[in-house]
């Protein structure tokens, strides 16, 4: 069955953020603000792009998608950090309705529409679980009997982290949340054009059968200072910790993403002070 990821990363077009903005132009400038997208970067090369690397079963597509508009030494480096990954793949998307380009998108790579596919979403500050697409297929195989009444049915793996980036490395907490954008699947019946992002993914459940799969840690969730997530709801009250020795193993083992990689990454210059909380 065919696999396709999603990850948009700094995309310019009209919604798709819980921070709104007047214009393309205001919306334009945040995103690509420099000290932002030097921070964006740092997190993918650490902790997401790690996370791909990684997977166990690497027989899936991963669809990045940026505006036309980035900024050409960003994109010069986004290229040369995927181009050794052929299950990777850069897309030059000119601005539009945001969930209308995405929906378009991941139609356009189905190799063939009458057949059945998976399909999910990757933040490019957060990490799945090496072990994502495996369990991912082998969830969809235990729902054969299911999905194909359905024109999409949804696979939620709620446990996970929040993390949070800096010199000193990763520190977490535990999390338990459902139907979190970032740990999620969908399979997509033969001859159905619906597709994950055709729903908000905390809304999944009300439209599309749900199989919820509570064990293994399975998310490492952003909580940065730039991070979308921050401007709205529950991030605003997680406190993080610097992980353990141990912890900072396990999360190497189950996502492939090093804490002292972290570290160094976030030592170098040209980084703005994080927020202080409440901010």
């Amino acid at each position: 069955m065919q696999v396709i990821g999603l990850c948009r990363f700094s995309y310019v077009g009209h919604g798709g953020y819980k921070q709104e903005h007047a214009s393309l132009e205001e919306r334009r400038a945040y995103l690509y603000a420099p000290e932002r997208l030097e921070e964006r970067f740092r997190l993918f090369e650490t902790v997401c792009l790690p996370s791909v690397i990684g997977q166990t079963d690497a027989d899936f597509q991963l669809l990045v998608v940026v505006g036309e508009c980035f900024p050409l030494p960003y994109l010069d480096r986004l290229l040369t950090l995927t181009e050794p990954l052929p299950n990777v793949v850069i897309s030059v998307q000119p601005p539009g309705r945001h969930r209308r380009v995405m929906i378009q998108m991941l139609n356009d790579a189905r190799e063939n529409p009458d057949a059945p596919c998976l399909q999910f979403r990757l933040d490019d500050d957060d990490a799945m679980a090496v072990s994502f697409v495996e369990r991912l297929k082998q969830a969809a195989q235990d729902l054969e009997p299911v999905w194909p009444r359905y024109p999409m049915t949804t696979i939620d793996f709620n446990r996970g982290y929040v993390y949070r980036a800096s010199a000193d490395g990763l520190a977490i907490k535990p999390d338990r949340y459902p139907y979190t954008a970032l740990s999620m699947g969908v399979v997509v019946a033969g001859g159905s054009n619906q597709t994950i992002m055709h729903h908000g993914h905390h809304t999944l459940w009300r439209v599309t059968p749900t199989l919820t799969i509570p064990d293994g840690d399975m998310y490492l969730r952003g909580y940065n200072s730039f991070n979308d997530s921050r401007s709205k709801g529950r991030g605003k009250e997680i406190n993080v910790t610097p992980v353990t020795p141990e912890e900072a193993h396990h999360l190497k083992q189950t996502f492939n993403v090093d804490s002292a990689a972290v570290a160094r990454a976030f030592s170098s210059p040209g980084l703005l002070p994080l927020p202080v909380e409440g901010e």
